[in-house]
């Protein structure tokens, strides 16, 4: 019987054309509309290809991954077009492929293929002693398998070569746990993985090879153990770095084959940002450095994710340091992501930070924001930001991407990469922020702490008009209308907005700093004087469970 392909999503050429491509290689294709992931009646399809790249598309696939049956079934979305942002989306909720249109026959079946080969494996290590036993000695990655108590692990034929040993008539295999397990930190780290239940991932322990040296891995068991098991198999990727040569391979393999990493793992070392961190998925990048996803290959347990600030090279070394400083200064404060700490890689110092699950304010202006909410962000940025003057700290780059909302509703104020500690002047000659929140005098390179007073104003009019005070796509003119041109009253804009509402954004945008809030206390402080019960008023985020 041919497995069964499940097609999520509107009818469309889009459908067909995958629909003739897969049927035509032999799978049977069924149709189902999004809302079907949402139910339990999908019944067990071998996959499922989700042709909806929108928020409600990936909504559903959040939902569906979530629940057990979903983690077991491989998942693909497709994208109009390739865009590497859409693509860590859509990875990010929780597909383990996706497939961009124009759709070519060979790389479609390539990757459904591979797909489904990899979750046949698992199933046959995770239901079969004897497939398993077969597939442990001739598999090409390196495994080994030991009792739950940890005493006595026996190698596959690849990780006893890696590790200097003869896979046939060695005396010394199988081998204790002193044997194999380089130091007593290792040893304590295995014995935590062992003695949880779940999937792990990723853990990173060294061995000892047979001539007495540690040899980095990472391990991911192949079968998580079932209540009452007494055996355990890991897969080992030994950790380092790779050739210029084989890094030329894998990148050459991954674009004709993207679903194939797993069956790579000896082509390529697998690096470790400071020997401990590995990146799982790029975030972003400014001007300085770039933004990435990490694990933490060292702690055991559900929050081992974390945000890594990597600069480009060991000139911006003097920058992070700084942003470190700052971000010690500020803590604790629920408005301030947490600064975990910092490494050397390289030579270039990178920050690791908490990772902040939420939606940008960004991300939520596609759609109206419910007075409350804007109320409960507006105040909670008031707040955080009032937390930084007081600490004599100006943001200079507050904007909707900066900001995040968390799902228990907790605003975060992202990036003090741009911050600046006030000395004894309140004026910092450099340019900085992004051109539609940056008052007049940090367009002239003499930003203060009254240019975040001007940001909040312009988010302020943007969160209860929907229209910034100031905008044009020609950047001169844009640079004109914030120098020179008075923003157009909000009320006529939103008649709703109270008077006295307007009177406040409108303070904000003075052209004169001198006219605006001397710092966001002070604004705080007159906000609530006028609207007593500012942001208290309930309200909450449409993904809120």
């Amino acid at each position: 019987m041919p497995p069964a392909i499940v097609i999520a999503g509107e009818e469309g050429s889009a459908v067909r054309e995958l629909t003739a491509v897969l049927t035509g290689d032999g799978y049977e294709v069924q149709r189902r509309s999004l809302e079907d992931l949402l139910g339990e009646d999908l019944g067990r399809p071998a996959l499922i290809i989700v042709m909806d790249e929108s928020p409600e598309g990936l909504e559903a696939v959040r939902h569906f991954k979530s629940q057990e049956t979903g983690r077991e079934v491989p998942l693909i979305v497709t994208l109009e077009q390739f865009e590497a942002a859409a693509a860590a989306r859509a990875l990010e909720y929780g597909a383990d492929e996706f497939l961009a249109q124009p759709f070519r026959a060979p790389e479609v079946l390539a990757r459904v293929a591979v797909l489904l080969r990899l979750q046949d494996d698992r199933r046959l290590l995770m239901t079969s002693q004897e497939e398993f036993n077969r597939i442990f000695h001739q598999t090409p990655q390196p495994l080994f398998l030991c009792d739950r108590q940890g005493g006595s692990y026996t190698l596959n034929p690849m990780l006893a070569r890696v590790l200097g040993y003869s896979p046939q008539g060695d005396r010394k295999l199988p081998l204790k746990a002193t044997d194999l397990l380089y130091g007593p930190e290792d040893r304590e780290r295995l014995h935590q993985v062992l003695s949880q239940e779940g999937e792990v991932r990723h853990i990173k322990v060294n061995l000892r090879s047979r001539d007495g040296h540690p040899v980095p891995v990472l391990l991911t068991d192949v079968a998580p153990s079932s209540p009452g098991s007494e055996v355990h198999g890991f897969q080992v990727a030994p950790v380092g770095s790779s050739s210029p040569l084989k890094k030329a391979l894998k990148v050459l393999v991954e674009n004709l084959l993207p679903g194939a990493r797993d069956y790579l793992a000896l082509l390529q070392l697998t690096p470790l940002l400071g020997g401990r961190s590995e990146k799982i998925k790029k975030l972003g990048q400014g001007n300085f450095g770039e933004v990435w996803l990490v694990l933490d290959t060292e702690e055991i347990g559900p929050r081992r994710q974390y945000v890594a600030k990597i600069p480009f090279d060991k000139a911006a070394n003097r920058k992070f340091r700084k942003e470190a400083a700052i971000c010690q200064q500020l803590s604790p404060h629920p408005g301030v992501v947490n600064l975990v700490g910092t490494l050397e890689d390289d030579g270039k110092l990178a920050l690791i930070q908490e990772y902040v699950e939420g939606k940008t304010l960004g991300d939520m202006l596609g759609s109206e924001v419910p007075r409350p909410l804007v109320e409960r962000i507006v105040l909670q940025l008031i707040e955080v930001v009032a937390h930084a003057h007081r600490h004599r700290i100006m943001h200079r780059d507050i904007k909707p991407n900066n900001i995040i909302i968390q799902p228990d509703g907790v605003l975060k104020l992202l990036d003090f990469g741009a911050a600046k500690i006030l000395k004894d002047k309140d004026i910092s000659a450099t340019v900085v922020g992004s051109r539609p929140f940056m008052a007049p005098e940090q367009i002239m390179g003499e930003s203060e702490r009254r240019s975040d007073i001007w940001a909040i104003g312009v988010l302020m009019y943007l969160l209860y008009t929907g229209e910034l005070p100031f905008y044009s796509e020609v950047e001169k003119l844009l640079i004109d209308m914030i120098l020179e041109q008075e923003p157009l009253p909000p009320r006529e804009e939103n008649p709703e907005i109270p008077p006295a509402l307007e009177e406040i954004i409108l303070k904000c945008l003075k052209k004169k700093v001198e006219e605006r809030y001397p710092d966001a206390l002070a604004l705080r402080d007159d906000l609530l004087r006028q609207f007593p019960h500012y942001g208290t008023q309930t309200g909450r985020w449409p993904w809120i469970q």
